[in-house]
């Protein structure tokens, strides 16, 4: 039997986890006022005036980078082909995991716009092979250790396997997301990112303050590595009180990218948002978020 543990809380922050992003702008309504008749009995009367025509939204967003042209510097273009973004998603679920260069895992998976499950792990390879040397995997608020994982990849391209939790088989079979064809600079993530009451104002240099779900928080978030244009960062965050469950005192720090969602009422362009996976070093408290860039 494996051990389980059960974690005080898991704070799962997202909103457009598996949802199309909303299209930028909104459009105001027009009043139908008619023209006035002069007050003399001579007059004709006058029709009134066709109402304003009512604005149209802007759709605003970028297009999707190309892997099969992706940009100089990025992931797709200089990576080891297993690091970066992938993805495995149907009209229902949604999985996104991020590789950083040193084969750390992890991933948050869901039902609609619910987090059902999350997993951090790390991997050695040898290519076309991959194998877990230690994980786990979190299902409600409880935490199950992650054994026998191992598969292939194609670099680039899928990553395909398996791992066993809860004495049950979890299989995987993922695609390199497009988000790994962006090529990216330290600033790229600078401005504030937000969602519902999750919101984070992330400066040039990567330093970050906001509030994950009423906790004050504050951080770095930093390109992997260094001086690289990989679309790949560290996130390290504390909290600002000591009563919050992501409180002071205590780093929390996991892998963030920037991704893409579809901008609704368009179907070429994309609108882009942060995802992130952080933890405590114990295991006890993790957070996972999906922030729209403001």
């Amino acid at each position: 039997m494996h051990m389980k543990t059960r974690l005080p809380l898991i704070i799962s922050m997202l909103g457009s986890f598996a949802l199309a992003a909303c299209g930028g702008g909104g459009g105001g309504s027009t009043s139908d006022a008619q023209a006035a008749a002069p007050a003399s009995s001579a007059s004709a009367p006058v029709a009134a005036s066709a109402p304003a025509a009512a604005s149209t939204p802007a759709v605003t967003g970028e297009a999707l980078p190309s892997l099969s042209a992706p940009q100089s510097g990025s992931t797709a273009a200089t990576g080891n082909g297993f690091e970066g973004i992938w993805t495995q998603q149907s009209s229902t679920s949604r999985l996104t995991a991020i590789v950083d260069p040193a084969n750390n895992i992890s991933y948050a998976s869901g039902l609609f716009s619910v987090v059902t499950s999350m997993f951090f792990g790390a991997a050695t390879t040898a290519a076309p092979n991959w194998t877990l040397t230690s994980g786990f995997q979190t299902l409600g608020n409880v935490r199950y250790p992650a054994t026998s994982g191992s598969g292939t990849f194609t670099a680039n391209q899928t990553l395909t396997g398996s791992f066993v939790a809860n004495n049950s088989t979890v299989n995987l079979s993922l695609n390199y997301d497009p988000a790994n064809a962006l090529a990216v600079s330290q600033s790229s993530v600078a401005g504030t990112w937000t969602q519902s009451v999750t919101t984070m104002t992330v400066d040039t240099a990567g330093g970050f303050t906001g509030s994950f779900l009423g906790c004050g928080v504050a951080g770095t978030l930093a390109l992997a590595t260094a001086g690289s244009n990989k679309n790949l960062y560290t996130m390290t965050v504390s909290g600002t009180t000591s009563s919050c469950t992501l409180r002071s005192g205590v780093t929390y720090t996991g892998s963030a990218a920037i991704t893409f969602l579809p901008v609704s009422g368009s179907t070429t362009l994309y609108q882009r948002t942060i995802v992130y996976l952080v933890k405590a070093a114990d295991n006890s408290v993790i957070a996972f978020g999906q922030l729209t860039k403001q």
